[in-house]
């Protein structure tokens, strides 16, 4: 009985000393835990390591373009409220059916898989929550014990930092499903050509049973794994009463089929700019309505030029200082000529850059519409502009001289106002210029011996329907739009006013009634060589600029900006969602206090500057055509050996063959000759 009672205080003292150990040890570990959760927080800055594939979109976030993030991953995050129920409720019921009900780490699980490993020998479950498995992806290790337990408290850490189901929509956006494919918006995307709110039951089991094996799973590849899982999943739904026996029936019955949705590519000269100013993507200011309606134009327009040409168009809300459209090239999907972004493209604007040469004279009080200027034969520094029928016209009004886009006129406003004040207005209303652009272009600036591209183009044309107020330029809404006043209001009016289709008819609507022809102003330009044509203008609503030209820089005849660029540009002002219906106010003129000075060329002696003193012409068909020029326009009688002769307006004689004396005598009494002979074909050829 002794040996019975002492055994008994032994094992009694025993078993006290296990629970003292126990408890120590408990206490121990506790006090491990507790310093290791105070001393090693949760990395939540690990959360973010994941990047978002960029998005384009346009005003109405419609998708215009969308590129891998820099991982080369496709990852597209929703809420919770952008994805279908049945895509929550089975990646709970196959992958953590008690998330709801456990802290990070789920113990039940846990059990069972230790007692399915056991008796299976070998590792068949893991026991992973979703917390754990964010964990793990977050950090990436190699599946050890060790990493178990890590991943284990980090779930734990997870589930007091965040809600479950901010949990659940992590776990969403960031699991694999396939390929570069991360989170279930670009799975649905890919694999079913729709996002994930608009998943059905069987497709989003389908998605859902993917995580556990997305290379072995991948359903663009063995759907039919990809099927057997699928039903695994439904079954575990069932099983955990989040669908009925006949939703089962009818998600096993629907037949899925895998439709790789195609990369959207909208306007994508547009889309490409706007990512290049905003890697991350977003909301832009391009609305698709219109790019599509401009696209079509454009297409239609390119059909009636010479083959291998190219285009770009650009149209800017005026209000908002915001591109609405965008065409870079004829054919973006061009391997070549399609990378291109003609709208930023530099090249000569022509006669485009006349508006604000005139408009520095107006802003000094020196020109208005309605002052005389010259278009006579002029030389500086070996340069003698030409116009672009060759021919000139003499005295005229500043309004007509910019209406015909005479270049003698520009030249010497730009002259008399002075080179800097000139490139200062350019720079104001919006078209950079380089540091040397006065040594560079020198005079000839004013008739395009300058760069610039159409975007900044367009813009400056947009400061003149905005009254003279240059805006930052925008291509997302939240851009801060910065404005700085470049001319004077009444300024821009006036030019407006000149090149308005009220003054002149635009081509392409010659046949239209005036009264269904909205205002809109606009300027041509065709570049030296015939290399770029030309058509920019406003309605005081929208800015729309049309390049023509090719990419390589070689001239063609038919690249003249009235004819290339200009009926193009008047189809868009009259679109529907473009045009303006009501013309502005008329505008007073500009006093002019301190009028521009006569050219120098207008006290010069007078002189016969073609034909040439002794040269010689060749008849054809029996006569020669003979072309006269003096240094003076108006004034000039015309004598032809010492008969009095009638030239007439440009300035051409049809002469048989002899010996000529011509001479020319002003109202001042000044006089110029000279000699020159026409001789026969027969005569030209003999040895």
């Amino acid at each position: 009985m002794l040996m019975i009672l002492k055994k008994r205080t032994e094992v009694a003292e025993r078993l006290k000393l296990t629970l003292k150990i126990t408890a120590l040890v408990t206490v121990l570990c506790a006090g491990v835990f507790v310093l290791t959760w105070l001393s090693l927080p949760f990395p939540a800055e690990r959360l973010e390591k994941w990047t978002v594939s960029p998005v384009i979109s346009d005003v109405n976030d419609r998708p215009l373009l969308s590129i891998v993030g820099s991982d080369d991953q496709w990852r597209h995050p929703v809420g919770l409220d952008q994805m279908s129920p049945w895509l929550k409720k089975a990646t709970i019921a196959v992958e953590d059916e008690r998330f709801y009900r456990h802290f990070g780490v789920d113990p039940l699980a846990v059990v069972r898989a230790a007692g399915q490993n056991v008796a299976a020998g070998r590792i068949l479950s893991g026991a992973s929550t979703l917390n754990m498995q964010i964990c793990r992806m977050m950090d990436d290790r190699p599946r050890t014990p060790k990493a178990k337990i890590i991943e284990s408290f980090r779930a734990l850490q997870l589930n007091r930092l965040m809600s479950k189901d901010d949990i659940l929509e992590l776990y969403l956006n960031t699991a694999p499903y396939g390929g570069n494919l991360r989170g279930v918006e670009a799975a649905s995307l890919r694999y079913f050509a729709r996002g994930a709110k608009d998943l059905s039951l069987g497709q989003a089991a389908l998605i859902a049973g993917l995580p556990q094996s997305p290379s072995r799973y991948r359903p663009d590849r063995y759907l039919e794994a990809a099927m057997k899982r699928r039903h695994i999943v439904l079954r575990r739904m069932l099983e955990a009463g989040m669908i009925t026996e006949l939703q089962l029936k009818h998600a096993n019955a629907h037949r899925i089929e895998i439709h790789p949705g195609p990369r959207i590519q909208r306007a994508s000269h547009a889309a490409w700019f706007a990512l290049k100013r905003r890697p991350t993507g977003g909301r832009t200011t391009i609305d698709l309505e219109i790019q599509k309606q401009v696209e079509r134009l454009a297409q239609e327009h390119l059909r009636r030029l010479p083959k291998d040409t190219e285009l770009a168009v650009v149209v800017i809300d005026i209000a908002e200082s915001a591109i609405v459209a965008m065409i870079g090239s004829g054919d973006s999907a061009d391997p070549a000529d399609g990378l291109v972004n003609g709208a930023l493209a530099k090249r000569s604007p022509g006669s485009t850059l006349k508006p604000f040469i005139y408009a520095a004279a107006f802003e000094t009080s020196r020109l208005n519409g309605e002052s005389t200027v010259y278009d006579i034969p002029i030389s500086r520094g070996g340069w003698a502009p030409l116009n672009f029928d060759r021919a000139f016209t003499g005295q005229l009004a500043a309004a007509e001289a910019l209406q015909r886009s005479l270049n003698v006129p520009a030249v010497l406003i730009a002259e008399a106002v002075g080179l800097a004040r000139c490139c200062g207005i350019l720079e104001a209303v919006g078209i950079p210029l380089p540091g040397d652009a006065q040594r560079r272009g020198g005079l000839a600036l004013a008739v395009g011996a300058i760069e610039a591209n159409l975007l900044d183009l367009t813009n400056a044309y947009a400061t003149l329907g905005r009254d003279g107020v240059r805006r930052y330029l925008r291509i997302f809404p939240d851009e801060t739009a910065a404005q700085v006043r470049a001319l004077a209001p009444e300024v821009c009016r006036a030019i407006s006013e000149i090149l308005s289709c009220r003054q002149r008819r635009p081509r392409g609507m010659e046949t239209v009634p005036a009264q269904d022809v909205r205002w809109f102003m606009w300027k041509t330009g065709t570049s030296s060589g015939r290399r770029d044509a030309w058509a920019v203008g406003h309605n005081r609503r929208y800015a729309i600029g049309v390049w023509v030209g090719r990419f390589r820089g070689t001239g063609r005849p038919a690249y003249v900006g009235a004819e290339a660029a200009e009926p193009l540009l008047a189809e868009l002002f009259d679109l529907s969602n473009l045009r303006t219906y009501i013309d502005p106010p008329p505008t007073a003129p500009i006093r002019v206090r301190r009028p521009l000075p006569p050219p120098r060329e207008l006290n010069q002696r007078l002189r016969i500057t073609e034909p040439a003193a002794g040269e010689t012409f060749i008849c054809l068909n029996g006569s020669a055509i003979v072309h006269t020029q003096t240094n003076r326009a108006e004034g000039i009688t015309w004598f032809l050996n010492g008969k009095l002769t009638r030239i007439d307006a440009i300035k051409n004689l049809t002469l048989p063959a002899g010996q000529y004396e011509l001479r020319c005598v002003d109202q001042a009494g000044q006089s110029s000759s000279v000699n020159f002979a026409v001789i026969g074909a027969e005569v030209a050829d003999a040895p």
